[in-house]
């Protein structure tokens, strides 16, 4: 076996390091917004999905029914039997909870609705998390 050379150098220089570092630095500022744009995306698409799941849930109550909730029985009567008039003559739960949007706030309920005003509509209030704004999410 050879032994080590005390005179060979194994170590990186002060500019290779620096290189090194401004590398990774640059990358991570393209790649951090890019990553925030995805995420806020994915939380948007997961909430259409489940707001169309939730609104078909709706209407399935309203064929069982025969009438739809109203917006004071909301997303609940998908849960638990209305106590509020108008009562349904054949209810059964249909969801067993109503999740909340990737947002932490609870899902809405209105009939009729501001979007499908002979209808209902189901909706998120989004990331800013106020109803009635521009980034509301509805059923499309």
């Amino acid at each position: 076996m050879k032994p080590l050379n005390r005179n060979s150098t194994a170590a990186f220089t002060l500019i290779e390091i620096m290189l090194v570092i401004i590398i990774v630095v640059a990358l991570m500022a393209v790649l951090i917004p890019n990553l925030r744009n995805a995420l806020g995306e994915s939380k948007t698409g997961s909430a259409e999905m489940y707001i169309t799941r939730l609104a078909g849930n709706m209407a399935m109550y309203e064929l069982k029914n025969g009438i739809p909730a109203t917006t004071e029985q909301g997303l609940k009567a998908l849960v638990e039997m209305p106590t509020t008039e108008p009562r349904p003559r054949r209810w059964s739960q249909i969801e067993e909870k109503i999740e909340l949007d990737p947002w932490g706030m609870e899902y809405r309920y209105e009939f009729p609705g501001r979007h499908n005003p002979k209808s209902f509509d189901v909706y998120s209030c989004g990331p800013d998390r106020q109803p009635n704004t521009e980034d509301d999410i509805y059923k499309r």
